[in-house]
């Protein structure tokens, strides 16, 4: 009976493993980063685990700036030098709430990356984040901000 209980309980660490294991490197990143003037995103010192992190969003400008909640997100990878999208497990499903952030109220997000990525190994990361300027109906500015981190 033992044995059985154990090979029973062998075979479920084996299949959580697989379901919720390190992510996929998948396709180089070539795109433009962190080029809108006066809006960053940083790592809140301490908070980077293998399961997520918590970022800060400072707008000091007198745009209008805007993001999708704390599920909208992307991770990158760093291996020699160039950035790789890591891939997503499965489908995700998230809700179309625009966070604003404005002038001078820093805003902090946490996000986690479990169920959608799996824990992330010893390595150089950085979370990805889209935001948009709003000018007015139909008018926006769509732009790309990073955050680093190193786990060890």
């Amino acid at each position: 009976m033992k044995k059985w209980f154990l090979s029973l309980a062998l075979l479920g660490l084996l299949t959580l493993t697989a379901c919720y294991g390190a992510p996929k490197v998948g396709d180089a990143f070539d795109g433009v980063t962190d080029d809108y003037e006066g809006v960053a995103m940083a790592v809140v010192e301490g908070t980077a685990k293998p399961g997520g992190v918590t970022v800060e969003v400072l707008n000091t400008t007198e745009a209008e700036i805007c993001s999708g909640n704390e599920h909208d997100f992307g991770l990158q990878m760093e291996q020699d030098g160039q950035w790789y999208w890591l891939e997503r497990k499965g489908e995700s499903a998230n809700t179309a709430e625009a966070y604003g952030f404005p002038k001078d109220e820093p805003r902090e997000l946490d996000l986690t990356w479990g169920g959608g990525y799996g824990d992330l190994e010893p390595g150089h990361y950085r979370v990805t984040k889209w935001f948009f300027e709003y000018r007015g109906p139909g008018d926006t500015m769509d732009f790309l901000l990073t955050a680093e981190f190193t786990l060890e």
